[in-house]
């Protein structure tokens, strides 16, 4: 009962009307039957620019998956797509009624509660985003590829769903946590309420900017959601552009961007517009601070972010002197000290990157101190004083 349930809010958009003829030899017979094939939607990769590439059929992992009676609309059958978007569904039916797939944004398992619903003040106001399938008729052994198309205004919805399923595997993995609290995002085209987070992700669906396939976007925002959930943030909140900033909002927007670098495992942020768009590269630009200035003075995200990259990337390519970290271990900070560490009185007095280091070296030990001492101090002039209670690095 509780996996039907997530059919009765969903918005379905697009199809196809074309149906396929009947299998005469089960007209008219009561049987169990079964449909499989592949999920894929229109997926606009974001490109280095900051601009959206041409459009590229993706599969749709983890998509709730139903077969639905054309008469009256019941529920015949319902799954979710494997990670190669593929489906299987057996279902009961009288051979030859018309039927279709539907596919919906949604994943009811515990592994990946996650979902993409219309935002509050139209007509499908919280509903799910779902995408019908070609009309078909009830037979043995049925075949039905859906594509989600472009042209459908739910192509953006199908993207995001795959950019949060990414968000809860990847905490299965860095943070342990086999089955990840609700993540919910909020998205349409037209959509002019922002791109934020409030508990939910908020996403724009304007024309002149449309955040659906700006997948660092996306990622950023879930990475407040990270904090809110398996970390720790005292973020003021507020506008911010990369300029220096409350050292606590730098943080958290910084950490944020981080997040979504690390889960696509590229230094790269991207978001389009309609002029094209924009993009920042952690690994090779330079943000500073002002060395001779305190510690809780204003500091810029850029900065932030660019001090986590380094100290979480590595390999023979590496450009900085810590070739042997992880992001997983930049990231663990986060639930091993950040969401229950009683904060050093220096900074800001809340979250911030101050704090982070400090748990950098309590959950990393000292053995880093040089290679993070040229990052921290050398490269970005930020004037840690890297002794906090990790000890003191010599």
């Amino acid at each position: 009962m509780k996996r039907l349930a997530v059919l009765a809010l969903f918005a379905a958009c697009g199809g196809d009307d074309t149906s396929t003829p009947p299998d005469a030899s089960v007209v008219g017979i009561p049987g169990t039957y079964t449909i499989a094939g592949v999920v894929r939607f229109e997926k606009k990769p974001p490109l280095e620019s900051g601009a959206l590439g041409p459009i590229t059929p993706t599969v749709s992992r983890g998509a709730s998956v139903a077969v639905i009676a054309e008469t009256g609309g019941a529920t015949l059958a319902m799954g979710v797509t494997g990670d190669d978007g593929t489906y299987s569904l057996q279902y009961d039916a009288v051979g030859g009624d018309p039927i279709h797939i539907l596919v919906v944004t949604s994943s009811t398992l515990p592994a990946r509660p996650v979902s993409v619903v219309h935002p509050t003040g139209g007509g499908t106001a919280g509903m799910i985003h779902g995408f019908g399938g070609p009309k078909l008729s009830a037979g043995v052994d049925t075949h039905s590829d859906v594509l989600v198309t472009v042209a459908s205004n739910t192509a953006g919805a199908f993207n995001i769903f795959d950019q949060l399923i990414s968000v809860a595997d990847r905490i299965h993995t860095t943070f342990d946590h086999p089955t990840p609290d609700q993540l919910t995002a909020i998205w349409e085209i037209g959509n002019q309420d922002g791109t934020y987070y409030d508990g939910k992700v908020h996403l724009l669906g304007a024309s002149d900017d449309d955040d659906g396939f700006d997948d660092t976007v996306i990622l950023h925002e879930c990475g407040h959601y990270i904090e809110d959930h398996e970390g720790r943030s005292d973020s003021p909140g507020g506008s911010h552009n990369g300029d220096p900033t409350d050292p606590r909002l730098a943080w958290s927007e910084g950490f944020a961007t981080y997040w979504a670098m690390a889960v696509r495992g590229a230094p790269v942020y991207m978001d389009s517009n309609a002029g094209g768009g924009f993009a920042e590269f952690a690994d090779t630009e330079v943000t500073k601070a002002q060395i001779n200035q305190p510690l809780g003075q204003l500091v810029s995200e850029n900065m932030v972010t660019e001090i986590l990259w380094d100290h979480g990337d590595g390999g023979a390519t590496d450009d900085d002197p810590l070739t042997t970290s992880s992001h997983d271990a930049v990231l663990a900070v986060q639930k091993l000290y950040l969401k229950t560490a009683t904060l050093r009185a220096v900074g800001s007095g809340g979250v911030d990157l101050v704090d982070w280091l400090d748990g950098w070296f309590v959950t990393n030990g000292l053995g880093t101190c040089a290679a993070s001492k040229t990052i921290v101090s050398t490269t970005h002039t930020f004037p840690y004083d890297f002794a906090g209670p990790g000890g003191t690095c010599p």
